[in-house]
């Protein structure tokens, strides 16, 4: 056993990994490496944070580079909303911070600790003392800061090591049967990579310790602790770290040493959550809930009295005893999950009917699932569980009238009675937080000029929102803001499913027209109404006169969201790009709901066909 004190251990640990990593990073020194030791000793500072802890934020002043020798790191930048987006990541033995050190600036982005971290802080006398002693020291700096400033270059863990490596599971109760499930799981995400499930008993047999190790948040026996489950990382694809019952200081770990959370509950056993939302409600921290269901229950209800106490990111229900439910959750959990985005289109969205049907075909697996406008209408049934023979039928049944009720014009030329009827007979009183799968749309709020994105409540009123064409049909009032047709901003809501699946595939079918219609010689600038409804009525209107009203409105809103559409699909945010060109079909055409499908099946089959297969010949090169 060794001599040495719990502090002369950990001394000894920091330096020996310090010395490696800078003969790594600013080397090799060669036998004047001992040298170099002794001349920065004095000029460097050790850090430990914890899961969590900020290193430094945007704008703080600069006080040197760190150096990372345990953990891991995430590189954070705020987005044009200001909202946080992690950009980069940091691994054992590179280096941060060092731009700002060299330009003298203050730190652009902000970094946090993704796990349980040990770093020192390089101050600028340091490096000045290390490119004395090496000059090829100042050439591997150069180089690093040049990776760190190009595109992708904050990005530092390889593209073949998925970004889902932890993932934490702890019970609402006792009564939940945790171990028993966490088994069927690690047996689910097994498909996807190799799996290990980690509990308390295992990391103390491993380590040899008792309790005393768990609880030791400072010293040299939390290393051996942090060292052992990053080696565990580095021989595994993912970890399922199984919770214990309350909570302790094991739990505490658990959540530390993850990429993501999630408490299960028992739906046939209410539990109180706040005592575990408490413990998990810290910066950067969201969770997830999974509701366990008796086997056969027919559709989830009341989802939102577990949400009345605490705030999960998501909701994911599962039946018990149910191989899809539980296959879809090891995906969404492993980031191996596939989401579609349905645009809108009015009648074109029928398209989106024979696209399913070449996903079933396929056998591809539909794990989330959003829109806009008529692909809102088509996500949500599908979000309710309904395949593609069921959705053909409600189809037929909501959509088999004309959904243009026209009126006196004085708010919008429709009604809106028939468009109404037909969402409440497929929504009834579901709530989107009661689908089977995680489902969103997206509406355009008139009252603040932006972009709402509906992922709870009203499954009804979301959808109304979702299709209210501008003039066409009333807008819908939400919590004070006037809403109108998703399109407006983001007919294919693409960048929004990215956010909710960051590191699955994507498929976006789009059904809007590939141009607009063509101006006629004879058009003329001015119109006279009647005089167009009598050629109507006499069957005399030459053939491409003024387009129709609702005609205009329709393709002025497409024009309204192409360029979010382009700039998207530029960002490479969708895996697959289906766009379906649907002629003959005009958008207000709903009786053409076969020959919709039809087009949009064979337009999408083959594609899908040749995704499926690239997909898994990258899934057999990891």
């Amino acid at each position: 056993m060794s001599d040495k004190s719990p502090r002369d251990s950990l001394r000894h640990w920091r330096l020996e990994h310090l010395q490696i990593y800078l003969d790594r990073l600013f080397g090799p020194f060669g036998p004047i490496l001992p040298h170099v030791m002794r001349d920065i000793q004095g000029e460097l500072t050790w850090i430990s944070l914890q899961s969590g802890d900020s290193l430094y934020r945007a704008g703080d002043d600069c006080r040197g580079a760190y150096l990372l020798l345990l953990g891991r790191l995430q590189i954070v930048a705020l987005g044009d909303s200001g909202e946080e987006r992690v950009v980069g990541s940091v691994l054992e033995g590179e280096t941060v911070g060092e731009t700002a050190l060299l330009t003298a600036r203050v730190h652009g982005d902000t970094v946090y600790a993704a796990r349980d971290c040990e770093l020192v802080l390089l101050s600028p006398a340091c490096f000045e003392l290390m490119l004395q002693r090496n000059s090829k020291a100042v050439y591997k700096l150069a180089r690093i800061v040049c990776d760190r400033v190009s595109p992708g270059g904050r990005v530092s863990h390889p593209a073949s090591s998925p970004p889902v490596r932890g993932i934490c599971l702890l019970g609402a109760s006792g009564e939940v049967g945790l171990s028993n499930w966490v088994a069927e799981l690690e047996a689910a995400c097994g498909h996807y990579g190799s799996c290990l499930r980690i509990r308390r008993g295992d990391v103390l047999r491993e380590l040899r310790a008792d309790d005393s190790v768990l609880r030791d948040e400072r010293g040299v026996t939390r290393l051996q602790l942090t060292q052992w489950l990053r080696q565990q990382e580095d021989r595994w694809r993912y970890l399922l770290y199984e919770g214990e019952a309350g909570w302790s200081a094991w739990n505490a770990h658990c959540v530390r040493h993850s990429d993501t959370v999630v408490v299960v509950a028992d739906t046939s056993r209410p539990a109180d959550l706040r005592a575990l939302d408490a413990h998990l409600a810290r910066p950067r921290m969201r969770w997830r809930l999974v509701l366990l269901h008796p086997p056969g229950t027919d559709r989830p209800r009341q989802t939102q009295q577990w949400l009345r106490c605490c705030d999960a990111a998501a909701i994911y229900h599962v039946r018990r005893g149910h191989a899809g439910d539980l296959g879809r959750l090891a995906r969404l959990l492993t980031g191996n999950a596939v989401g579609v985005v349905f645009s809108g289109g009015a009648a074109r969205g029928f398209a989106h009917l024979g696209v399913l049907r070449a996903l079933e075909e396929l056998g591809i697996a539909i794990d989330m699932v959003g829109g806009s406008s008529m692909g809102a209408t088509v996500a949500a049934m599908v979000a309710q569980g309904a395949g593609y023979d069921e959705v053909k039928q409600r189809c037929r049944q909501a959509y088999r009238r004309k959904l243009i009720d026209y009126t006196l014009p004085l708010v919008a030329l429709a009604s809106g009675r028939q468009i109404n009827t037909a969402i409440q007979r497929q929504t009834g009183d579901w709530r989107i937080e009661d689908f089977w799968l995680p489902f969103f749309c997206v509406s355009t709020s008139l009252t603040r000029a932006r972009a709402v994105v509906h992922d709870r409540g009203s499954a009804w009123r979301a959808i109304r929102g979702s299709i209210s064409i501008p003039g066409v049909l009333p807008p819908v009032s939400y919590r004070g803001e006037i809403l109108v047709d998703g399109g407006v901003l983001n007919n294919l809501p693409v960048d929004v499913m990215r956010e909710m699946n960051p590191f699955g595939q994507i498929i976006a079918v789009d059904v809007s027209a590939p141009s607009g219609p063509v101006a006629a010689a004879e058009l003329k600038a001015e119109v006279s109404g009647w005089r167009l409804l009598a050629s109507r009525l006499w069957r005399r209107m030459a053939r491409g006169g003024s387009p129709g009203i609702v005609q205009t409105i329709m393709d002025s809103l497409m024009v309204g969201s192409s360029l979010n559409r382009h700039r998207n699909l530029e960002r490479g945010l969708a895996d697959l790009y289906l766009n379906l060109h649907l002629e003959g079909i005009g958008i207000l055409q709903f009786e053409a709901q076969d020959e919709a499908a039809q087009l949009g099946y064979e337009g999408a089959i083959e594609r899908l066909r040749q995704w499926r297969a690239r997909r898994r010949n990258e899934e057999g090169r990891r």
